[in-house]
């Protein structure tokens, strides 16, 4: 009896062991993994005026230079303009993003109200991604990519999140004294996400108006843009979309200049632009539900706006207080 019982009790503590160690062991495989990557993202809107069916670039910068496009987030902008790009791999630092030309890529004229061919880069800096970063990509924008850029390279410093800020900071600076322009302001009227805030939507018309004048600056001011080799950039027999690229060099450049040279380039280019009369703007307006739509306006008329406003879909009830903040937002 004795024997049967000792193998009794051998059995179960052999047994429970196993149990215990079975137990610990899961418990170690639940800990041991490294922790999940989160993906970062960059969100924002192309305009010139708005930018459909164009490349989208979110390129690492590593080591102060962006990485090489074939190694860079992708997507695509969308009929609105928009777009969303995610890294998978989490990253955290700088970035580039690019807005590039596709097969299909087309942009809003908006002196016409009609698309013509997207065939230029424009470019934005982000000094930081983060899970839901949003950088607008505009010709304004171009203008702090292209200083981040010069400015790292003339210092030999390369770019970083530093370099960015300030590059980006003098532009603003520059853009918001006559234009009255803000660069983390979304390019379009957006009557969904930003239709209870008639100064959002002010700030919103406001750069429209400012990217209107600038095509009309491209198309018929002779003596304002000139191309690296000196020539007018509404050339006879240049397009549009060749007046449009070239202008946006042409800024770019002077803004890489630097100091006086830089200052007395902006003291005729930035009068130019706001000589401009934006009497018969298509606006590029997202209408309360989502859909895009344009609308054709006298920007420097509250009658005018207030017409488009209702035609894009805003309330009745404060069409006319919203209408008349907006006004107040433009220069």
């Amino acid at each position: 009896m004795r024997s049967k019982f000792n193998m009794h009790s051998i059995v179960g503590v052999f047994l429970a062991a196993l149990t215990t160690l079975a137990g610990c062991g899961g418990a170690a495989e639940q800990v041991a993994g490294p922790p999940p990557v989160l993906p970062t993202a960059v969100s924002g809107t192309a305009a010139k005026g708005i930018v459909k069916r164009a490349k989208v670039l979110v390129c690492r910068i590593v080591n102060g230079a962006p990485e090489l496009d074939s190694a860079c987030a992708a997507g695509v902008t969308g009929a609105d303009g928009s777009f969303s790009v995610a890294l998978a791999d989490g990253f955290t630092g700088p970035a580039m993003v690019k807005v590039m030309t596709s097969a299909s890529s087309t942009m809003l004229d908006e002196t016409t109200g009609a698309d013509i061919v997207y065939d230029l880069t424009l470019r934005s800096v982000v000094p930081a991604v983060s899970a839901a970063t949003i950088s607008h990509v505009t010709p304004f924008s171009e203008m702090a990519a292209s200083l981040a850029v010069a400015s790292s390279s003339a210092n030999n410093t390369g770019i970083d999140a530093l370099a960015i800020n300030l590059a980006t900071g003098q532009v603003q600076t520059l853009l918001a004294n006559l234009l009255a322009i803000d660069l983390t302001v979304k390019p379009v009227i957006d009557l969904k996400n930003s239709g209870s805030d008639p100064v959002a939507l002010g700030k919103q018309a406001n750069f429209v108006k400012q990217l209107a004048r600038l095509t009309m600056t491209a198309k018929r001011a002779p003596d304002t843009f000139d191309n690296s080799g000196g020539v007018h950039c509404n050339t006879p027999g240049t397009s549009a979309s060749q007046q449009l690229a070239c202008a946006t060099d042409a800024m770019s450049r002077a803004m890489t200049r630097g100091g006086n040279v830089a200052a007395q380039t902006f003291s005729r280019i930035l009068p130019a632009i706001m000589s401009q009369q934006p009497t018969a703007v298509a606006m590029a307006i997202i209408k309360p539900d989502g859909t895009l739509g344009v609308e054709v306006a006298d920007m420097t008329s509250a009658a005018s706006m207030q017409l488009a406003m209702q035609k894009a879909g805003m309330p009745a009830a404060v069409l006319v207080s919203n209408v008349q903040i907006m006004m107040l937002q433009m220069r």
